[in-house]
This record gives C-alpha cells, sequence and structure tokens, in this order.
C-alpha cells in the first residue's frame, strides 16, 4: 500500500489522522460490497428503455416481495415483521441500529445500487441475452440466495414494455475495474462469492491513479445536492462531503455500527482542489413512480471531470464511491463513475 502508510499519505505528515492508514481502517475497514452482473436469457421479446435503472429496479422490489413478504396485504411501516424482513431491509431500509450516531436519521441508506449505463431503446429478441450490474453492501451478501430466486422471480412476471420474460443463465462476481473474477450461479446452481470488496482493495486500486490531476468520468447522471440545490459544476469539496457521507452510513448501517465518523477535516483540504476541466451536459430521465402515482423527472449531469491538485488523499474514497455511486437515487443506477488519469 505504497503511499497510504501509517498516518501518512504521499510522504505528508501534517495531514489528519484519518487520512492514514490507521484512521481508514478504523472507519471503513468494515465495509465490503460485492459487484455482480447478472446474465440473463430473453424468452419472448423484451422492449427495454433508454434507461433501464426504473425498469429495473422497480421489477427487482416486485419480485423480492412477491418472495420474501408473509403478510402480503400489511403495509411495511405497520408490519410486525418489518425488522427482520430481507424487502423491507434492502428496500425500505429502516433505521433499526442502536448505535448513537445511527439515531439521528429516520432512515438508513439502501444496502444495494445498479450498474447500469446511459444507451438507447433496445429490442431483445427471444433467445438474446442481456445483463445488468448490482452491488451488494455489506449484511445483505448474506442475502444472495433470496435475490437470485428474486432475479428468477423477475423473468417470470416479465420486464420492459410488454412484459417480456427472461431465464437467468449466470451471475458473476467483478473486481473493482468490472472485471469478471468468478461464477457465482449457473445451471441452478449457487455459490457463494469467496471474497468481498473492502478499503484494501481500493487502497490497491490507488496505486493506479495519479496523485495530481484525475478525470471522473460519469456513466449515469450524477445528481449531487448542496446548498439545497443540484450542482452542474460540483465544486470537488462538494464530492467529498458527499462521498464522507455516503461511505460513513454504507458503513455504519449495513457492516459495522460501531464504526467512527470519517474526519471532517477532509473538507479543508478538499476546498485546495480545483476543477480544471468540464466537459458535461444535463441528461433529463423520466420515470413513473407508482408510489407517489406521477411521472417524475431524475435529471443530472453526464460526461467528463477533470480535478487538479493534491488527490491522493481522496484516492481511496473516490475508489470507493465507483463501486456504490455516488448522490441521489443511486439504487436505481444514477451517480455511477469511473476514475481514469488525465
Amino acid at each position: 500500500m505504497k503511499g497510504y502508510g501509517e498516518c501518512t499519505v504521499a510522504g505528508r505528515e501534517d495531514l489528519p489522522p484519518t487520512l492514514g492508514c490507521r484512521g481508514l481502517e478504523a472507519s471503513l475497514g468494515a465495509f465490503r460490497c460485492v459487484r455482480l452482473r447478472v446474465e440473463v436469457k430473453a424468452q419472448s421479446t423484451i422492449h427495454l428503455p433508454a434507461y433501464r435503472g426504473g425498469a429495473l429496479r422497480g421489477a427487482f422490489g416486485t419480485a423480492l416481495k412477491a418472495s420474501c413478504c408473509v403478510l402480503k396485504r400489511q403495509n411495511c411501516e405497520n408490519c410486525l415483521l418489518r425488522t427482520r424482513c430481507i424487502y423491507s431491509y434492502v428496500f425500505e431500509t429502516p433505521n433499526g441500529g442502536v448505535a448513537e450516531e445511527t439515531r439521528r436519521y429516520a432512515t438508513a441508506p439502501h444496502p444495494f445500487v445498479l450498474n447500469l449505463e446511459i444507451g438507447g431503446e433496445e429490442v431483445c429478441e427471444r433467445g438474446s441475452l442481456f445483463s445488468f450490474g448490482i452491488t451488494l453492501v455489506g449484511r445483505a451478501v448474506e442475502f444472495l440466495p433470496y435475490f437470485v430466486f428474486a432475479f428468477r422471480r423477475m423473468g417470470e412476471l416479465g420486464l420492459g414494455k410488454g412484459r417480456g420474460n427472461f431465464t437467468v443463465t449466470r451471475l458473476m462476481a467483478l473486481n473493482g475495474e468490472d472485471r469478471e473474477v468468478e461464477t457465482v450461479y449457473t445451471d441452478g446452481t449457487l455459490q457463494m462469492p469467496r471474497a468481498a470488496l473492502s478499503l484494501e482493495d481500493a487502497l490497491a486500486a490507488c496505486e493506479r491513479l495519479p496523485g495530481d490531476r484525475l478525470r471522473m468520468r460519469l456513466l449515469t447522471p450524477l445528481r449531487l445536492v448542496y446548498g439545497g440545490e443540484l450542482c452542474r459544476e460540483p465544486a470537488f469539496h462538494v464530492l467529498v462531503r458527499n462521498l464522507l457521507r455516503r461511505l460513513g452510513n454504507l458503513t455504519l448501517f449495513h457492516c459495522d455500527e460501531s464504526a467512527p465518523a470519517l474526519d471532517g477535516r477532509l473538507i479543508d483540504l478538499a476546498e485546495e482542489v480545483r476543477l480544471a476541466r468540464r466537459n458535461t451536459r444535463w441528461h433529463d430521465w423520466e420515470r413513473y413512480s407508482h408510489r407517489q402515482d406521477k411521472r417524475m423527472k431524475l435529471g443530472g449531469i453526464l460526461g467528463e471531470l477533470d480535478y487538479e491538485g493534491d488527490l491522493a488523499p481522496f484516492l481511496p474514497l473516490l475508489v470507493l464511491g465507483s463501486w456504490v455511486n455516488l448522490g441521489k437515487n443511486t439504487t436505481f443506477g444514477l451517480g455511477r463513475y469511473r476514475l481514469e488519469g488525465v
């Protein structure tokens, strides 16, 4: 882990302790996630929208609830089984924590995100293959057998316009760079992933990234809120504020309730990093909310953001964020990005 030694980063001894290896291990050492690619085969014609996030999240939620819910007609908020229900944990995600740090939150972040990209509308004919990605965080990994069952149920219930059917052919576990490392499900047989991605993997990935100029390639609309407004030109400290909150909460709620908060002094350092280049556009994505009975626009920025300055202290946070997405509406797959050298 060159450059991330005890209490120093890139040879600097003036950085807050949180930026050192010990500080990161204390705050995010318990963080774990498993990244999966779900490969399916169309059994009838499937009409996929330009952005699949709404269709896939809705179908996944419906299938998981149909598979797990015991009291079919019971509202989740009033259900006696809410704190022990897999569907509630994944999609309603109540704040059931006992740690003082978690009591101030009415709800917890969901323990999954979809891994998608923006494309065009697509028609999958019978016999064709397509795939989508999903990341499971912390304790959610334990419920992988239920999720596989739900993916299969999704295929039976149908997906997209016309409710085309599919069968699940394979599930592959991915590394931090989207490469397949093992098959965990095929031919009706499931084996749990041998290992999850952790802070150690993020630190290793930092060695392949430059510490002075970095490009963030936005693969799905990024919805960052700062000062009550969506950011179209996000300053670096806005990214860091969101990453600190998101990664800290995911670890607290889903990995280790005793984990201390990340050091807020990182924000002071982040304000010294500048946005050197921006090549972005605003992309509006619309979905229909059955819960609110209306159509909703979830716009965000797509494209490239180049940041310049002392980036080394923030690389672990940026790498971890690339695995769990950033900003609002991440369970729809929004806020997915890739890090590149410039």
